[in-house]
């Protein structure tokens, strides 16, 4: 009879998904508090559905850019796994003591049930508790703005091209 696998991490510890994305730094924000505040061990999980070569290189660099570095005084362990981002997760925030600390894009309902929310189905599945960052002010800001000017666009190049008529045509055509 085979022995399970025994999980000889410290319990409760702070899990967190590394993601190189403003809610994935404000996330990792948010964990690094986390564990420092509760004391203890901050778990940074790189998850990747599929089997590729990712390096700690990527961790490293979600950690210079959203905390200019490790925090000081958490004990970081860095992990990849080859799973999806939720499944991962879950399987590392084991025991009920646990925290995750997930980053929410903002992108909406629709986009949330057509391609699957990872803080929906952290919240199904998960045995411990889930802490959802919402996205950072500057995100949703620049989705705003994005949506603006898709609308407008057309009106701004009619406009363009009535008040300066040697212009005519869009930019960059057939360069």
């Amino acid at each position: 009879m085979e022995k399970p696998e025994q999980d000889n991490s410290k319990h409760p510890r702070v899990v967190v998904s590394v993601d190189q994305s403003l809610s994935g730094y404000a996330a990792l924000r948010v964990a690094a508090g986390e564990a420092r505040s509760r004391n203890v061990p901050l778990q940074a999980v790189r998850a990747m559905p599929g089997i590729g070569i990712v390096d700690m290189e990527y961790v490293d660099a979600a950690f210079e850019e959203a905390l200019g570095g490790y925090p000081a005084g958490v004990e970081v362990t860095r992990i990849v796994a080859f799973d999806s981002t939720s499944g991962a997760l879950a399987r590392h925030a084991s025991d009920p003591r646990d925290l995750i600390v997930v980053g929410n894009d903002g992108r909406g309902r629709l986009r949330a049930a057509w391609f699957g929310s990872v803080a929906r189905s952290l919240l199904k599945h998960a045995r411990c508790q889930v802490l959802v960052v919402p996205p950072p002010e500057m995100q949703r800001a620049t989705r705003r703005s994005l949506r603006k000017l898709r609308r407008h666009r057309a009106d701004v190049w009619d406009r363009f091209e009535t008040e300066v008529p040697q212009l005519r045509g869009r930019p960059f055509q057939g360069a």
